[in-house]
């Protein structure tokens, strides 16, 4: 802003015959470029600093000349070329940063000792507390679930605490902010709210106790009719359309729109919420919900996709809302959906129907779990196959919205990971107990909430060997593809491949808010919080991308660990023979598991899918109208790419039979 001075006398005089007063002018400082012409009916209280008004701002394909019009600033610091017009009761105690818009505004205000969001407590998952997660500037999806879901350890709770509140009071600051490039117009009462630089907002009822980051890569967005009390809203976020939410996070380029209501809720990066109501409900990155009569309630959510009339009850009129849910990464609900808490619900599971019964199957991933008459009925591994889950593994990288340079949350994207395998190796020796320990005249056998049918336990287990040995062998065969080039013999070979990090309990795998990491490697991170090795917030933050810069190399670790398991021999030792044999049954698995999946998608192109196509045409039009709207089955790319994928799982068997001879 350069250097300050008091106003000139002559500048006095055309204030004055502008229309603007002073409780005392001799408060006002001005910087160079200063004009008073561009000062009208302003009132001025306490001490105030105008920088250089020179410029002016484009509204709209509207050239308008900075300067202060019909306004009143109280104890106050406007930056260089601001634009501040129509302000129906005053700004006050505000530093105003370089080339802002203020218009149409009835109140801007900050208060002395406001948090601007941070502190506030967030009753997620438990409506009644106990799981209360702190919100500050830098909370991402990790940070909360470590303060939500391990609340087990109070002397880690106590110290993560610590370092939460030292984080806040080394922010703090007397005064709200308006960051450079922000535009503020049209909007109600903002009270006690930081912005961003190149925040726009515009419409907005009232924003009240919050923090809204933002950023020139990725603005952030607040619209018309918003109403956000107790807050931080992250870079990139579109908020508009009536939302109303209290008591929220939202991460990096979050979309929030069409009369959804939230409160004591967190979004996480690239969620979507749109028309539907939210309570004490921890969204993940990428939890969607579209429709409306959708209530999500007191559960825990990541990659989610709720389906309309999603509903959950955590209130059995005992002891209050105290019951909660999770459903773990890659959970959909189909319309009209329904779970009692508390329920456990496993990845990638696909919910259909009414449950009545409180489920906890967390070691059934890929599976529909589907209500008749009025019993959950399991199928386990169906969804392996399904075109729906493929897409799942493409889609959320190529969807991630987020442009700041900084990417809060730590996200690992694997559909088919340490995770979801040893879930499946888990949940494989289950349905084999139940199968031999299962009467053979009974049709169904009972286990946590759910029945299976017991034809369905051998598909069970066939389904998740074919997907155990796709990936643990697909992961071996491409640690030889990088060895091979350098090796002159199979010794060569075996040597070059890495053993993996030595690490206790390979086997045991967590999902942090989208972060899948070593369970012990997060049991290290909360015994370095308690001992104080980690010391404050930024510290803790690093940790956690050093966890998730490690997830490659121990993700290689739990390979070693489960093929070993899975087929006998170490991958570093195993000789040419096995390795044929081994090789020949990736092949059948991974050909297996890509005719189911065509086969699935075969039935987006039968009879029944063209009944809505050509009405009142006959036999041929029909058939027209459907390949015009939808393609044939042999030209639609997301079958050419399985066709494919068929030609290459052949291709790469006879390439490493090859290699091996």
């Amino acid at each position: 802003m350069g250097t300050l001075r008091k106003l000139s006398q002559n500048e006095i005089d055309i204030l004055t015959g502008n229309g603007c007063t002073a409780e005392n002018w001799k408060l006002i400082k001005v910087s160079s470029g200063f004009d008073a012409n561009r000062i009208i009916f302003t009132r001025f209280s306490g001490e105030v600093i105008i920088g250089s008004n020179s410029g002016s701002v484009n509204i709209d394909g509207l050239v308008q000349p900075c300067g202060l019009y019909r306004a009143a600033v109280a104890d106050t610091s406007i930056g260089n070329n601001v634009f501040i017009s129509n302000i129906g009761s005053y700004i006050r105690n505000y530093t105003i940063g370089d080339n802002v818009i203020i218009e149409d505004v009835s109140v801007l205000t900050a208060e002395k000792g406001a948090q601007f969001g941070e502190g506030v407590q967030i009753n997620v998952l438990n409506e009644t507390g106990g799981r209360n997660v702190t919100l500050f500037k830098d909370l991402n999806a990790q940070t909360a679930y470590l303060q939500a879901l391990y609340r087990h350890d109070e002397a880690f709770q106590e110290k993560l605490k610590k370092l939460i509140i030292n984080y806040i009071e080394g922010k703090s600051s007397d005064r709200g902010k308006i960051a450079e490039g922000a535009r503020i117009r049209s909007c109600g009462i903002i009270k006690n709210v930081n912005v961003g630089p190149c925040a726009d907002l515009l419409g907005a009822l009232e924003l009240n106790n919050g923090t809204i980051l933002s950023c020139p890569e990725h603005p952030t967005v607040i619209g018309s009719g918003v109403i956000i009390k107790d807050f931080i809203v992250s870079e990139g976020t579109d908020i508009e359309g009536g939302v109303i939410l209290d008591h929220v996070f939202i991460g990096q380029a979050c979309q929030l729109r069409k009369q959804l209501s939230a409160e004591n809720s967190l979004f996480f990066s690239n969620s979507e919420g749109f028309h539907s109501e939210v309570c004490s409900v921890f969204a993940g990155p990428y939890s969607v919900t579209h429709h409306k009569s959708t209530l999500l309630i007191a559960c825990m959510l990541s990659f989610f996709n709720g389906g309309s009339g999603t509903n959950q009850s955590n209130h059995m009129y005992k002891l209050g809302p105290v019951h909660q849910g999770i459903f773990e990464r890659g959970c959909k609900t189909g319309s009209y959906a329904y779970l009692m808490m508390e329920c456990h619900v496993p990845a990638f599971c696909a919910v259909i129907g009414k449950h009545m019964s409180n489920i906890d199957i967390p070691d059934f991933p890929f599976s529909f779990l589907v209500e008749t008459e009025g019993k959950s009925n399991l199928m386990p591994g169906i969804n392996l196959f399904s075109i729906g889950t493929v897409r799942d593994d493409e889609k959320w990288p190529q969807r991630d919205r987020r442009r700041a340079v900084q990417k809060r949350d730590l996200i690992i994207f694997d559909v088919f990971s340490p995770y979801t395998i040893e879930k499946m190796r888990r949940g494989r020796a289950v349905l084999q107990e139940l199968y031999e320990k299962t009467p053979r005249e009974e049709n169904r056998v009972y286990y946590r909430g759910v029945q299976i049918k017991r034809l369905l336990l051998k598909k069970g287990i066939k389904y998740y060997t074919m997907a155990i040995d796709r990936y643990l062998i697909g992961r071996l065969m491409a640690e030889i593809e990088k060895a091979m080039p350098a090796a002159k013999s199979w010794t060569d070979v075996t040597r070059n491949i890495k053993t993996g990090t030595q690490i206790d309990n390979p086997e045991r795998w967590t999902d942090v808010g989208g972060l899948l990491a070593l369970s012990e490697r997060v049991n290290t991170l909360m015994r370095d919080v308690v001992s104080e090795r980690i010391s404050c917030i930024d510290e803790l933050i690093d940790e956690l991308k050093r966890i998730h810069d490690s997830y490659r190399g121990d993700e290689w670790a739990y390979v070693c660990f489960a093929f070993e398991q899975e087929y006998g021999s170490s991958p570093v030792q195993i000789s040419p023979e096995n390795m044929s044999d081994i090789i020949k049954k990736w092949e059948n698995a991974a050909v297996s598991l890509n005719a189911l999946i065509l086969e699935n998608t075969k039935s987006e192109f039968a009879d029944i899918a063209r009944i809505s196509y050509g009405i009142d045409l006959d036999s041929e039009s029909k058939e027209n109208d459907f390949m015009a709207v939808r393609g044939e089955f042999q030209t639609n790319p997301v079958i050419i790419k399985l066709m494919r994928e068929k030609e290459q799982i052949r291709l790469r068997a006879e390439k490493f039979e090859m290699l091996l001879e």
